[in-house]
């Protein structure tokens, strides 16, 4: 009894040490967060754009980030970096913008907005130089949006175009005995084939290559646009991984404007500002530059934009995952008298079809009273392009992965994995015929197989129709081209399923016209955590943050996060076709 009281006397301790911890951060932390002296955005100065890091739609600030050292990858809002270049172009006290890119962590579609942004800010007579010791490809794309790129010396270039890897799971599921029953509708609609084949089917295979051609086609024609190279030339290039190691031929060839160290950089800067050599330039970062920009004065007209983003699934959900939650901003939005429109940014490979409807219902309601105007991420496909069809407008980047419009069920059947290899085995009673239907300890009976078909194409047939009633094309012109079929926004724009190319800024600048509004500001929903709920998270799962954004930098975090999403998978699911690797 006495080493009983002792333990919970040294709990209790623990417990108070712990929060009288938690207090003196949050203390120290409020302390320094108001004792801190706000950036001051002096003239002649330079805005320093360093995005290296993972890019998502919104940014989520995490107070521990800095904590991790540098080993720390950085998470940069996609929202927070399109409206600081946009508000710099106006800003008298900022003469250009200087980028750095190394290995940007991002899709296609999100570099294709942040490129189009610098391009805009070109446009109004101030300049963007680039330096970099290394680039990714895709750091390269964003960099060819500059006046000049510069290159370290030792440096190197990636180009080599784009290539897409898709896992598949059949042999491990062989060796575990455990049988993916599949039900689907759609000739390409491949969620289900990691699971019943070692590798592509035809159809995958044609939708992949027309995927991933179209994407280099925007690609190829955009560098060739920016740096006047022939299109062939760098395919030729990219064939050969000439340009990988051999920095000389990259400013031969045009690739770059100069190869230099960092000071030499500093050097030519200096001179485009007119800064004398002993004197620093004038430099604000991102972040700094952010916390200068005052908080829109709310007014009368609002128009709210609504992310959209992550898996669809039946809950409550947040913002990083669809659900209830999405349903009722958009409920609200349509209801609250100072919005006049609604931007509805989707980034989202779908999920489960039930939700998609909800959804769905919401849009087609609002739709009835305010304009609402969809724009299309990274993804926007099967479930996510279901809750887009019925907008007003769907605006889409040329990279955009969209369509997929097919639905499919996998039920695991376990039976052969539990008795060969755990030594389990099950037995039941039950009151009716189907009272276990439907179990992943034994295979689906065939009439199981047939009442799930029916439900498959009952949602399939809705999902046509909903896309035909919203896109105004008839259920059979949409029939051919969905199937499962996924298509970038170029190509979906071609077949209509999106009305126009672009980025956020322009689905906001549509909805406005719509609405009629010439003065606004910007409503972003759903709110982020507060302070205290991501101090709490973050003190908890800083390292394993930390160690899940390092498997994200690598690319091998996806792969436990799709077997993450596989167990949380129920009803029937209208999702991407598959888990896909594109560099």
């Amino acid at each position: 009894m006495k080493n009983f009281f002792k333990a919970v006397l040294a709990t209790m301790v623990g417990l108070i040490l712990l929060w009288t911890l938690l207090f003196f951060t949050i203390l120290t932390i409020g302390i320094a967060s108001f004792t801190t002296s706000q950036p001051i955005v002096k003239s002649n100065s330079l805005l320093e754009l360093d995005l290296n890091g993972i890019i998502k739609d919104r940014t989520i600030d995490n107070p521990f980030e800095q904590l991790y050292g540098n080993n720390a990858i950085t998470t940069i809002g996609l929202n927070h970096i399109l409206s600081t270049i946009k508000y710099a172009e106006s800003d008298n006290n900022i003469k250009g913008i200087s980028l750095y890119v190394c290995n940007i962590q991002s899709s296609y579609a999100s570099i294709e907005e942040i490129r189009n942004a610098l391009i805009d800010f070109r446009k109004t007579g101030k300049f963007v130089y680039c330096y970099s010791e290394t680039m990714s490809q895709k750091a390269y794309y964003l960099a060819t949006a500059s006046d000049s790129i510069f290159i370290h010396p030792q440096g190197s270039i990636e180009l080599k175009g784009i290539a897409a890897e898709v896992l598949f799971f059949n042999k491990l599921l062989d060796k575990l005995n455990i049988e993916a029953q599949i039900i689907r509708h759609g000739e390409y609609k491949s969620a289900i084939e990691p699971f019943i084949l070692d590798k592509m089917s035809a159809a995958n295979r044609e939708q992949m290559e027309v995927y991933l051609n179209s994407t280099w086609e925007n690609i190829s024609s955009d560098i060739c646009n920016s740096r006047n190279i022939d299109e062939a030339k760098i395919n030729t290039i990219a064939d050969n991984l000439s340009v990988l190691y051999n920095i000389p031929l990259s400013l031969q060839e045009n690739f770059i404007d100069g190869i230099a160290y960092q000071d030499e950089y500093e050097s030519f800067l200096k001179t485009k500002l007119q800064v004398e050599k002993s004197r620093e330039i004038n430099k604000i970062s991102l972040s700094d530059y952010q916390k200068t920009i005052q908080a829109q004065r709310s007014t009368p007209n609002q128009i709210s934009v609504i992310y959209a983003v992550g898996n669809i699934i039946d809950d409550k959900g947040d913002y990083e995952n669809i659900g209830q939650k999405i349903a009722q901003e958009i409920s609200k939005a349509r209801q609250e008298k100072t919005i006049k429109a609604v931007v509805l940014r989707v980034n989202s490979g779908g999920g489960s079809a039930l939700m998609s409807d909800i959804i769905w219902k919401e849009v087609m309601l609002t739709k009835e009273i305010k304009p609402i105007i969809v724009s299309m991420g990274d993804y926007a496909a099967s479930g996510g392009y279901y809750i887009s069809c019925a907008a007003n407008y769907i605006v889409a980047q040329p990279s955009t992965l969209t369509g997929s419009i097919g639905v499919f069920g996998l039920i695991p059947n376990i039976d052969k994995f539990l008795s060969t290899k755990l030594g389990i085995t099950t037995d039941q009673v039950k009151t009716n015929t189907f009272s276990d239907a439907i179990s992943i300890t034994r295979p689906m009976k065939k009439q199981e197989k047939e009442i799930l078909q029916k439900g498959i194409e009952n949602i399939y047939d809705t999902f046509i129709n909903r896309v035909a009633e919203g896109r105004n094309l008839t259920v059979e012109e949409v029939d051919k081209i969905a199937q499962g079929r996924v298509w970038t926004g170029s190509d979906a724009m071609k077949i209509g399923l999106v009305d126009t190319l672009g980025g956020l800024d322009l689905a906001i600048k549509i909805a406005a016209k719509k609405a009629n509004l010439k003065n606004y500001s910007i409503n972003e929903k759903p709110i982020i955590k507060d302070f205290f709920e991501q101090f709490t998270a973050a003190l908890l799962e800083s390292k394993v943050s930390q160690k899940i954004n390092i498997l994200k930098s690598k690319n091998i975090y996806q792969y436990f996060d799709y077997i993450e999403t596989l167990t949380q998978l129920h009803g029937i699911q209208a999702r991407i076709p598959f888990i896909i690797t594109i560099e």
